[in-house]
Formats: C-alpha cells, structure tokens, sequence
C-alpha cells in the first residue's frame, strides 16, 4: 500500500510539472463522522456495543488541473475525528488522526457549480485516548475510501460538500491499566464541508 501511494504521488507530479493550467490553493473544513464504531471485549465473547459518532476536523493543500473540460484535484489533509465508547460504565473517546490523499476528478458547469469524485488514500497515525489507564496496543494504518460531492467557486473560494465511505473496516486493539483488552471497528462514513482558497 505504501507504495502503491507513493507511485501514485510521484505520477501525479509528474503530470503536474507539465501542465499549464494548474492552481495550488489551501482548505479547511469540519468532518462530521457518521459511522459509531463498534467495541467489544475478547473478540465479542463478552459484549459488542456501538459508540457514539462526534464531528472533527481537517486541514490542508489542494492542486488543481484543468485538462480537456474536466478538473483533477489532488490534495493533501490531516483529518481528525473521534468516537466515544462506553465500557462497563465508563467513557472514554478514541480521536483518529490521520493523513489523507484525496484524487478526485470534476467537471465545472454554468460558470460556478462542480461535481467531483474520486479515490481517498489515508494514513491513520495516532488513536488517541481520552482516559490514561488505557493505551493503543496496535491499530490498522491504511484505508482506502471514495468521495463523491459537489459544490461552488466564486472568484478564488471553492466551498465543498463530499460524502465519504470506507472500502474497508479499521481497527484498535485498546488495554487498560489491568491487562484487559478491547477491540474497536469502524468503517469511515463521514461528510466533509470545506472552503479552500486558490491562489
């Protein structure tokens, strides 16, 4: 996987140094995670419970070329977003943070409207926790999603809506201060609102 998104970044470089029509621009928005995870102790032998979905955040860096009518928009974020589980009466919140490759392809109309969809590469480095007597023990790192959204440009200022959804499931292994182990699940379902500013 890490090299399938580095040939992936390299090419697209690539393309990028020869093109003429090109935009570099900065975006940030909120995340609104709609996926509540699951938690479940010794492989679901002792319960399997849903959590709670809780909005995030991302940041970042945009590209935009346009070729032949339509738009290729790649971009580099760091998204974070968080859900809370409760076990055996006690809260805690597990915060995702990672780095995301969104690749989407677009086409504008009437002069302001887009629509645009495409791959998202992300990179999970970090679930943090909000209560100390438990630690990460191991999590997925890789996940790949799609993005389908549309949105409006007016002058240099993009404003964005995407919908995302996970190919794929990630997981935590969570243990508290006396050896217990949980596991968490989710499958990243999220809406994305941003604005981004072309330079």
């Amino acid at each position: 996987m890490k090299k399938l998104i580095l040939t992936a970044i390299v090419g697209l470089a690539a393309n990028f140094a020869t093109a003429q029509n090109i935009d570099f621009g900065i975006k940030g928005g909120a995340v609104f995670n709609t996926d509540k995870g699951k938690v479940w102790q010794d492989a679901g032998n002792i319960f399997k419970r849903d959590g709670k979905a809780s909005a995030g955040f991302q940041a970042g860096a945009l590209a935009r070329v346009s070729l032949a009518g339509i738009y290729i928009q790649p971009e580099l974020l760091y998204t974070q977003f968080k859900n809370e589980y409760n076990i055996e009466g006690e809260s805690f919140d597990v915060t995702k943070k990672r780095m995301d490759i969104p690749v989407n392809v677009g086409k504008r109309f009437l002069g302001i409207g887009h629509i645009q969809a495409g791959p998202v590469f992300s990179y999970y480095f970090d679930d943090k926790l909000s209560v100390k007597d438990f630690t990460t023990a191991k999590q997925d790192e890789f996940n790949v999603g799609m993005q389908i959204g549309g949105g409006v440009q007016v002058s240099k200022l993009l404003f964005d809506l995407r919908y995302e959804f996970g190919l794929g499931k990630i997981g935590s292994e969570i243990v508290n201060s006396d050896g217990r182990q949980f596991q968490t699940e989710n499958r990243p379902q999220m809406l994305n609102l941003s604005v981004a500013y072309l330079f």
